[in-house]
């Protein structure tokens, strides 16, 4: 019997380390039987501890790969990760923009878990002005959204005051993980979406092995909206499937070493 499956096209950068970028994307989606297919933006030369090298794909390749998989494949669903500069991210809307009844998730992929930036600080406005308008969600953690939106969020009251502001201003929902607002046993995320506020909250584990969080986290919802769960319940499941890979993380490296995307081993 032919099976249909689900579908999702990943654009992103390639983490060859494997715990972020395209390879968390694709082990993602693989765990939620969903197919991945993927755009590689930069391939980038990294491990547990530090991003060594970002080599640029040209702009040529980049659109190819996109047209060329959308012309045989039935996408619906895109994920943005890394696009790095604003260079890419012109090629990728622009590309984009040439389809319709696309859904995309944009995760503002800005600094590695390293502390090495992954977003040009001169594409920021570029990002804000050209990618946002398109996107169904937005998914920064709260480091992001300070830099993207001159925010100050340093507390759950502010954040939610600075959530809907961005949600009014830019009429976009919006997903900001609260993983950096507090060290309690809590690691809680709030999404706007349709006029409300939906909060999702986690148990926080004990480890440093947390590289991916981001990238799995866009992916998973990617995913769960593929197979048509709504947004808030599509979030909900990424979050449960986050935090199970965070439980169960893999001791690889001698750094940050990454989720584990098994699927329930």
């Amino acid at each position: 019997m032919i099976k249909t499956v689900p579908q999702v096209m990943t654009i992103a950068g390639s983490d060859s380390g494997g715990g972020a970028g395209i390879q968390a994307d694709i082990k993602t989606l693989n765990s939620i039987s969903v197919y991945g297919s993927s755009v590689i933006t930069c391939v980038t030369a990294q491990n547990s501890k530090f991003v060594n090298e970002i080599h640029r794909i040209p702009d040529k390749t980049i659109e190819n790969q996109i047209n060329t998989v959308i012309s045989d494949f039935k996408i619906k669903n895109i994920k943005l990760g890394m696009l790095y500069d604003s260079k890419i991210m012109k090629v990728v809307i622009n590309t984009l923009k040439k389809y319709k009844n696309l859904q995309i998730i944009s995760d503002p992929v800005m600094i590695s878990k390293s502390g090495d930036y992954l977003l040009k600080e001169s594409a920021i406005n570029f990002y804000k002005k050209n990618i946002l308008p398109h996107c169904y969600l937005i998914t920064p953690n709260i480091h992001e959204a300070n830099k993207l939106f001159n925010c100050k969020i340093t507390n759950e009251e502010n954040l939610l005051k600075y959530i809907k502001k961005i949600h009014e201003q830019f009429s976009i929902n919006i997903l900001i993980k609260g993983g950096h607002l507090s060290k309690n046993k809590y690691s809680n995320d709030y999404l706007v979406f349709d006029n409300k506020i939906y909060k999702y909250e986690s148990k926080r584990y004990n480890t440093n092995n947390t590289h991916g969080t981001g990238c799995t986290l866009s992916a998973a919802i990617s995913g769960y909206l593929a197979k048509n769960y709504s947004l808030p319940s599509a979030v909900r499941k990424a979050k449960e499937f986050v935090s199970f890979g965070i439980k169960k993380s893999l001791d690889i490296g001698s750094g940050c070493g990454p989720l584990n995307h098994f699927p329930r081993s």
